[in-house]
């Protein structure tokens, strides 16, 4: 596989919260010069869409790195329980990975 299919944009569904997340390594333009200098390289970034009516987006942010994402995580999936922290505080929720062509997987 891949460094670009492996490192492509993730879809999770998370039942117990009728959310689905997109989760996408950082592009790096969204770092402050005070996360800099606190030390962050790098980030994850993720979107929450609530699975309801209109699919609205109802949540996301960044999980913050102090090692370059592509050296921290062997591919995007392993970057989950991170999010999962941070969108829900705690990273043992329940989840299913969505596969479709999209991400390589058939």
């Amino acid at each position: 596989m891949s460094a670009e299919n492996r490192y492509g944009d993730l879809y999770i569904f998370v039942p117990v919260m009728k959310q689905i997340i997109r989760i996408a390594e950082g592009t790096g333009d969204n770092l402050l010069p005070e996360d800099i200098e606190e030390g962050y390289v790098d980030y994850i970034y993720y979107e929450q869409y609530e699975l309801s009516q209109g699919f609205p987006e109802i949540d996301g942010g960044q999980v913050l790195l102090e090692e370059m994402f592509r050296n921290k995580f062997g591919c995007t999936e392993d970057a989950i329980e991170d999010v999962l922290s941070m969108a829900y505080g705690n990273f043992k929720i329940d989840y299913v990975i969505l596969k479709g062509e999209e991400n390589g997987n058939h």
